[in-house]
């Protein structure tokens, strides 16, 4: 009745189109992402499909194939991390898998084909680790799917992301955010910091040095791509399938926002401050900005990520809060409704697996070092 197919090319157009049938695809399984520019390493994108007995596609998933189990933040450190490359590679997807068939039970039928071939791509490709987030808007996925994933020896964790409904009146949107938020709004707009979508090439590139700025910040070292690769990404923007906006104080590029947009779903992908000058509420008025490029292009849904769901046990409470606390309450205080999510790992070789842990924590500890030494410029509202 149906089969799988473990493609290394496929019609762009016709991949997303048939992403299109499904009302929780995001660009994360688009063509144009998967084949996207990365800082993180060196990939290549496989696509799986299930089709029916006539070759009509009910369910797809793309999934990114890395040369490396980790690439660091600097330089240095990534020429260390080269050395452990073959112990193995990883696999990782976002907002997948994509299912067509609304019946349960074919759901489920067809997801235990996916699984299976998710074992044959990890053996295939000898990847370490296979890793993964599931959509934010299947609200069909129940036990019996997430023990399906479970029985195949796939590592489970509790995500949530906050959403914020864009049918609704542009003036209920903005009455559901928090105060301070608001108030940092108005901040920009009285300081005339204004913000534009970046159209040219010369503003990718004032883009990318603001990357590179912001990356400083995080004890991060940001990648360089050619001129080519940069023209591709133009492309990739002025064709709508990602959105970036700049905010500007007076000519100086202070802030940036980057969205993905596909399927009636607007992404808040990444934003960027230059801290080359006051820039705290350069953020927020992007933000309000998105929105409201968002709704009067009538997008449904405003997705501004989220993170990991705080642990049961209370010692691991403090490690959580150090990592997610002050991301997730800057999301919260954008008043988007909390919708649940799950990622899903897959672990072949345990031994290769604590070989990345460990070069995780170095990188980890590096990062840290690096970002307390640089010395941030102090705001002054």
């Amino acid at each position: 009745m149906y089969r799988y197919k473990i493609l290394e090319k496929v019609e762009p157009e016709l991949w997303d189109s048939n992403l299109l049938k499904c009302d929780y695809s995001t660009f994360f399984q688009t063509h144009e992402y998967l084949n996207s520019l990365s800082a993180d390493g060196n990939s290549f994108p496989i696509f799986l499909q299930v089709v029916d007995d006539d070759n009509n596609v009910k369910a797809q998933l793309g999934i990114k194939i890395w040369d490396s189990l980790k690439s660091a933040s600097s330089g240095k450190i990534n020429s260390i991390f080269n050395l452990f490359s073959k112990f193995g590679k990883r696999g990782s997807w976002v907002g997948g898998p994509i299912i067509h068939k609304q019946n349960n039970s074919d759901r489920i039928l067809i997801l235990t084909l996916m699984i299976h071939a998710m074992e044959e791509i990890i053996n295939k490709y000898e990847l370490t680790i296979l890793d993964g987030y599931s959509p934010v808007q299947d609200f069909q996925i129940d036990d019996i799917y997430l023990h399906e994933f479970k029985k195949s020896g796939f590592e489970i964790k509790n995500f949530f992301s906050f959403v914020t409904d864009l049918e609704q009146p542009i003036e209920k949107i903005w009455n559901s955010i928090h105060n301070s938020t608001q108030r940092d709004v108005k901040k920009a707009e009285r300081r005339n910091i204004h913000v534009k979508e970046l159209e040219n090439f010369n503003e990718l590139e004032d883009y990318f040095l603001l990357n590179k700025t912001w990356a400083k910040t995080k004890g991060m070292v940001s990648k360089d791509f050619s001129s080519i690769s940069k023209q591709k990404y133009l492309q990739s923007i002025l064709d709508g399938i990602e959105k970036i906006f700049l905010s500007y104080d007076d000519e100086d590029l202070v802030a940036g926002h980057r969205l993905g947009c596909f399927n009636k779903i607007v992404y808040s992908h990444k934003i960027t401050n230059s801290y080359s000058k006051p820039t705290s509420v350069a953020g927020p008025i992007l933000t309000w900005h998105a929105i409201e490029w968002a709704k009067k292009n009538d997008f449904k849904y405003y997705d501004f990520s989220g993170g990991e769901m705080p642990p049961t046990d209370p010692k691991k409470i403090p490690v959580y809060e150090a990592k997610w606390k002050n991301l997730l309450n800057y999301k919260r205080k954008w008043g988007g409704s909390e919708f649940p999510y799950y990622h899903f790992l897959k672990i072949k070789s345990q031994k290769n697996y604590k070989i990345l842990k460990m070069l995780s924590k170095i990188d980890f500890f590096y990062r840290e070092y690096k970002r307390k030494r640089f010395s941030r410029p102090t705001s002054k509202l």
